[in-house]
Formats: structure tokens, C-alpha cells, sequence
């Protein structure tokens, strides 16, 4: 089928008013979902699916994809406001867009956030229709060696996170590591770390320890200072919603970069989200003029990880719907929904299915532009909440995340951690262990681990020297390794000066 042929003939099958709907309902739940913290895209979706029988093929899309769109902006809402990822991808928000709340322009930073994400997909989207034909070849070149390379990459960011003593920031990245070490060895199943508990040897659940380490050890700080939810430099809020949104377009050039650079690490298997984020931020810090202002609440930190995220979901359904291989955990919990409504992934998707991906392709920009509508209208409302009593919102967000704990997998260890983490987490950030270093740590280190793994049993012992391409991202390892230090001694020559 014509590619052209393909979009038309998909986009007059959206435009109907049962889809619309359907898609509408989506995005309010997941806006709904999306502001709890711990639950995210995937429980969103697993909720849903068992709602989706007997409606049509497009109409199921449009809810599912529209939720699960909608669950990302909500996760970034919480970082920006309460310092408190909703998902493990709206980590990067943290750093710039709470110090943006705190500086009172959490205005600014909502409209900015919600502009980017809606940027981001669209051009995601664009991107994605005109690249079909090209990315298989290039999905095919990339093995776990080059995998491990990026994932060194993401370590390598500490450079750039570490806002003071480097060695407390690779202490706590090397801790984060060591969490997710814990539970069965992926590779060979070996136990590791799980004192004797049959509960540890699942390993800590990742969203379980982030609602600890960020949303409790909040929580027990305020209560520790007893004073307002949100420290604000400024005593209120001095920013509008607009002026976000012109940021977003007067930074053009990094929502486009930042675009980009989502739909490729949405198109290679396996990698989510999760790190998208962070490189995008990194890439931010990299390529700014002033990267000092970075982790004080700089728009530019805020722009970079959202754009990129909006731009990650079009990307990633390329690889779950061509091969099958699912691009995230999210696409994983959207393949048995394929399954099930008897769409079955593989070479034809592209061929003779295509419009069927068309229509998913602009389910998402739909998704995105109904999802920026509606968020950008409870914006004011929203950047409201910090000011809010901390005697009526700590037991409130200790709730909301005691809750979110137990549901993500129903069990009460998981509370009980995840207010362990809460209180590891208000001491870290006591003490000025980076809190961000730690997750990053505990992100990467799986993804570190399964392919070195696989790459010492398919290539040998000096297997990055024998593979051209991950002697290329090695390279690019240390050179953006050493530029990030290099730039950080002369911060710190300056400040001495």
C-alpha cells in the first residue's frame, strides 16, 4: 500500500465520532492515572485492557494509546510540582522543572512542559511516517555490545548531574546500582543480595523504591522543617501559562534535536523511555551556552526530557509492531493488547498493514494535542497545589503513595519499602547524596549487566573492539565524558575566582 494512500485512508478512519470518544475518555483517565505517583503508562494500560473487548480495532487504539499519552504529561505535572516522578521517565523533570516551581514559575514551567510534549510528538509522528521505509536496516545493526555502550553513556552523566562533590556522586550512583543488583541474576538466575526473602528475590521493584526515594523522603522533610510544601524563593507565583508556551517555540531548535533523539531511542528495542529522558537532558546541558543555570530552573531542562518523551511513543511502536520486540514497558503491555484484538506484529505491518500503523501514528498526535489542550486548561489550577497547607497535603501525598505502592503489584512489602526508601532518600538528600545519580544507577545497571552478558558469550572477552560501531560510541563515551568534566572544573575555577 502507497504510504501516502496509507495516512488518508487512516486518518478518515479516526475522524469519526465513536474514536474521538473513546480517545477523549483515554486522556482524561490517564491525565487521572498519570498524576499518581508510582503508576505510570503501564498500570494505566493494564487496567484498561480488560474494559476493551467488543469495541472495534481503532476505537480500543484510540483509548489505550490515549491513555497512555496522557499518563506521561501527568507524570511530568508531579515532577514539576512536588519534586515526585509519576514514572520512571519523568525522572529528568525533577531537575529543573521543581527548582522552576520553587522559584515560583511553575506557570511557566506546566505551559512549557505541556507545549514541549505536544511538539515532540507531532514531529515524532512526522518523523516516524517518513522514516518507515529506512530505520529496518538500521534497527538490525544494533546488538547488545552497542547497547551496553549507551548504556555506559547514561552512567557517564553523572558528570553532568553531580551538582558538587563528584565523589558523593558516584558514590550514590554506584548504590543505585547495587539496588538493582539485588533479586535473580538475569542471565543465570543465580540469587543475589535477597537475605534469605523469598519477597527480595524479585528484586526492588523500580517505581516502588522512586515513590520512597522522592515522594515519602518529601514528605518526612517537610514534616522534619515544618514549612511550606514548596520553599519558594520568590514568595508567589510570577509566571504565566503563555510564557511557557513561547519558550517552547523560542527554543525551537532543541525541541526538534530533543524530538529526534526520542524517536531513535523509541525505535531501538528494548531501551524505553527511561534513558531517553536523561540523554535528552544531558544533550541539553551539553549543547547550552549556559549550562550553569542548569539545576536551578532553567526552561531548557524542562523543554529537552518532555519533548523527548512525546517523541519516544511513535518511535517505539516501530520495533514492537515490525518484529514484535517491544520498545519499552509500555509497548510490552500494548502487545498483548495487539494480540488480543488480533493484530499480529511482524514485516507485513509495514507492507500490507500500513494503514493500520498510520492510524496509531495519528492516534498519537491526536492524543498529544488533546492531552496539551486539556492540561495547559487545569494548568492554573495546578500550579496552585504547593501552596496548599502541609498539614492537609502531607497525609494526602503519603496516601496517594502508599497507595500507589501497593497497587502497582498488590503487595504490602511494597509499602513497607517503599517507605524504607523514603527514609534512605531524606537522608541522602540531607546529607547531599544526588538522589538523581542513585536512580540513574538503578535504571542503567540492568541494562548494563543482560548485554554484557550476551555480548561476552557472542563476541568474546574484547568484544568492543571487534564491533565498529561500538568503537564509534565508545569514543563518543569519552569525548562528551570529558567535555562535561572539563566543563565542570572551569565552573568550579570560576566560582573559586
Amino acid at each position: 500500500m502507497d504510504i501516502f494512500d496509507a495516512a488518508i485512508s487512516s486518518l478518515t478512519l479516526l475522524l469519526t465520532y465513536d474514536v474521538m470518544l473513546m480517545l477523549f475518555i483515554g486522556v482524561i483517565y490517564g491525565l487521572c492515572v498519570g498524576l499518581m505517583p508510582g503508576l505510570g503508562g503501564i498500570v494505566a494500560i493494564a487496567l484498561l485492557l480488560p474494559f476493551t473487548m467488543g469495541f472495534g480495532v481503532i476505537p480500543t487504539l484510540a483509548l489505550l494509546l490515549g491513555a497512555h499519552i496522557a499518563t506521561i504529561w501527568g507524570g511530568s505535572v508531579t515532577s514539576i510540582l512536588f519534586n515526585v516522578p509519576g514514572a520512571a521517565k519523568s525522572l529528568a523533570l525533577v531537575f529543573d522543572g521543581h527548582p522552576m516551581t520553587r522559584n515560583g514559575e511553575a506557570s511557566r514551567a506546566l505551559g512549557a512542559s505541556a507545549m514541549a510534549a505536544l511538539l515532540g510528538g507531532i514531529i515524532g509522528a512526522i518523523f516516524l511516517a517518513l522514516s518507515i521505509p529506512l530505520v529496518r536496516p538500521v534497527m538490525l545493526s544494533i546488538g547488545p555490545s552497542e547497547y551496553l555502550i549507551l548504556a555506559l553513556w547514561g552512567l557517564s552523566i553523572i558528570a553532568t548531574f553531580s551538582d558538587g562533590s563528584m565523589l558523593k556522586g558516584g558514590v550514590a550512583t554506584c548504590l543505585g546500582m547495587m539496588a538493582a543488583f539485588v533479586g535473580m541474576d538475569p542471565i543465570t538466575g543465580t540469587p543475589r543480595f535477597w537475605m534469605d526473602s523469598i519477597y527480595l528475590l524479585d528484586g526492588i521493584y523500580f517505581p516502588v523504591a522512586m515513590i520512597g526515594l522522592f515522594a515519602i523522603s518529601e514528605m518526612i522533610k517537610l514534616y522534619v522543617k515544618q514549612t511550606s510544601f514548596v520553599e519558594r524563593v520568590e514568595g508567589r507565583e510570577t509566571s504565566t501559562l503563555l510564557s511557557g508556551c513561547k519558550d517552547a517555540f523560542k527554543h525551537w531548535w532543541l525541541v526538534i534535536r530533543s524530538s529526534l533523539l526520542g524517536l531513535w531511542i523509541g525505535v531501538l528495542p528494548g531501551i524505553g523511555a527511561s534513558v531517553g529522558g536523561i540523554a535528552a537532558y544531558a544533550q541539553a546541558v551539553q549543547t547550552s551556552k549556559n549550562p550553569e543555570k542548569f539545576g536551578k530552573g532553567a526552561v531548557e531542562g524542562v523543554i529537552a526530557p518532555d519533548a523527548t518523551l512525546g517523541a519516544n511513543e511513535g518511535g517505539g511502536l516501530l520495533p514492537t509492531l515490525a518484529f514484535g520486540i517491544p520498545g519499552g514497558e509500555s509497548m510490552a503491555i500494548l502487545l498483548v493488547a495487539f494480540l488480543s484484538m488480533g493484530i499480529v506484529p511482524g514485516p507485513q505491518m509495514l507492507t500490507t498493514d500500513l494503514d493500520l500503523v498510520f492510524a496509531m501514528v495519528w492516534i498519537i498526535v491526536f492524543a498529544n494535542i488533546f492531552t496539551a489542550i486539556i492540561g495547559l486548561a487545569i494548568s492554573p489550577k495546578l500550579s496552585k497545589l504547593p501552596r496548599l497547607n502541609p498539614n492537609i497535603m502531607i497525609p494526602i501525598v503519603l496516601s496517594v503513595c502508599l497507595f500507589g505502592a501497593y497497587v502497582t503489584r498488590g503487595y504490602f512489602a511494597d509499602m513497607v519499602l517503599a517507605f524504607l526508601f523514603g527514609i534512605f532518600g531524606y537522608y541522602m538528600d540531607k546529607y547531599k547524596f544526588s538522589r538523581a545519580n542513585f536512580v540513574i544507577g538503578m535504571v542503567l545497571a540492568e541494562m548494563i549487566e543482560r548485554n554484557l552478558h550476551i555480548s561476552l558469550g557472542l563476541y568474546g572477552d574484547f568484544f568492543i573492539f571487534t564491533q565498529p560501531v561500538s568503537i564509534i560510541l565508545l569514543v563518543l563515551l569519552f569525548i562528551t565524558t570529558a567535555l562535561s568534566l572539563k566543563r565542570k572544573n572551569n565552573r568550579s575555577k570560576e566560582v573559586n575566582v
